[in-house]
């Protein structure tokens, strides 16, 4: 069981290991003041009831949350724990491998030969049903299973990600919950986030969906597998879109339901209009190429700058740390596609096919979406050049896969 302590006026949040759920008020304060932001001092737990003897799990403490301590005392440098320095076994360290015995990594082992191929049951019957076959995308690839996610993410490791991004995030929500953070901000940030924070949920939502499809139909395991990772994130991204909506909504009107805004405010619908045809998008190569390089980079870089510049200065620290945690996923979700258009454009057979497919999407899709970040950036100049340095940045990566980048480097001032 992990909780976080924070001592008043002194420390930021740190992790406090402590054995299970039974643990007591004194097992937490002998850790603490073993550490150095203890210092060896008298600690006190700023709880009702808080007795040495009592249960933290009786208190209320579950995995997770964040306690206030309370210091006092000189200390006692001899409570403070030593800094161990681990034994090293420098034979084991300074061998030399033999590069013919390389062992598989664990994402290699559990990751490869998932997926089978045909010929299969359904394929002698109405031709609706050959739709798992290399017919499903125009990308083609004389070995899918070539395929390897940069992240080398699978479920243990996903999930224990994860896992601590989002503890990380409910603190920073219940840390603006409990000092009232959000009552203080301004009236202009309230009216940005009442346009913008439900709202956002959906494109989230809408590329939750098309990585549905991509893991549905993905030629091997080892892309279905790293488009199922990036599913599960943009459910998580709407989620908190979600989540920042409902913290508002304690305190301010206008933010019970994000549908009607979403619906008809002028400033969403070249964004709604995009993602709604992609996720009517049926190639799943095509879908994963415009998802990762093209409308999500265009549409997060213009939202992350439009909710998070100046939010510090309005009294709101949770949205942009939500929205670093969100940022951290998109970039492995770029990673991830950028080296499946690496891959499907080296190809020896279908490479040069490919990249004039690619190419043709983005001129047409990229334009799009640049134009639905510049709309949604609605004059602000920080989003962009947040726009301008994202699809910059893109197209840095996609010519040196080969790919005629060029229509992502406009200005996206003007019209």
């Amino acid at each position: 069981m992990i909780v976080y302590a924070r001592i008043i006026d002194e420390s930021p949040p740190f992790a406090v290991p402590l054995a299970d759920d039974s643990a007591t008020v004194s097992d937490l304060l002998e850790l603490v003041r073993g550490v150095r932001a203890g210092g060896g001092r008298n600690l006190e737990l700023l709880l009702d009831g808080a007795d040495d003897g009592a249960r933290l799990a009786d208190l209320g403490v579950a995995e997770g949350d964040l306690v206030n301590l309370r210091a006092s005392g000189e200390g006692d440098a001899d409570a403070v724990l030593p800094h161990v320095v681990p034994a090293l076994d420098f034979e084991a360290l300074f061998e030399t491998p033999d590069p013919s015995a390389r062992r598989l990594s664990e994402y290699e082992e559990v990751t490869q030969l998932t997926q089978w191929r045909g010929p299969y049951h359904i394929d002698g019957g109405r031709p609706a049903q050959q739709i798992w076959s290399d017919e499903a995308s125009v990308i083609r690839s004389t070995n899918w299973d070539g395929y390897r996610a940069p992240d080398e993410l699978y479920y243990r490791t996903y999930v224990l990600k994860q896992s601590r991004a989002d503890r990380a995030v409910s603190t920073a929500f219940r840390f603006a919950r409990e000092s009232g953070q959000l009552a203080k901000v301004s009236p202009e940030h309230v009216a940005r986030m009442r346009t913008l924070a439900g709202p956002l949920q959906y494109p989230h939502w809408g590329l939750c969906v098309v990585h549905q499809h991509t893991t549905r139909f993905a030629m091997s395991s080892w892309i279905a597998g790293a488009t199922c990772f990036q599913m599960f994130d943009e459910l998580r991204h709407s989620q908190l879109h979600g989540r920042l909506a409902l913290e508002y909504s304690e305190i301010y009107e206008g933010f019970e339901d994000p549908n009607p805004t979403w619906m008809s405010e002028p400033m969403l619908q070249p964004t709604r209009r995009l993602i709604e045809e992609v996720m009517a998008v049926l190639d799943w190569g095509q879908a994963i190429i415009l998802s990762g390089l093209l409308i999500e980079p265009a549409i997060t870089s213009v939202t992350q700058s439009l909710l998070t510049s100046g939010s510090l200065s309005a009294g709101d620290s949770v949205t942009p740390f939500v929205y670093q945690s969100i940022a951290e996923d998109k970039a492995r979700h770029r990673q991830s596609t950028m080296r499946f258009v690496e891959m499907v454009s080296a190809d020896p057979i279908f490479g040069v096919a490919n990249l004039t497919h690619i190419n043709g999407w983005v001129a047409d899709w990229g334009g799009r979406a640049i134009r639905a970040g510049r709309d949604l950036a609605q004059g602000d100049l920080a989003a962009q050049e947040a726009l301008a340095a994202a699809m910059a940045n893109l197209a840095t990566g996609l010519e040196s896969a080969g790919v005629d980048a060029s229509p992502l480097r406009v200005s996206t001032k003007g019209a």
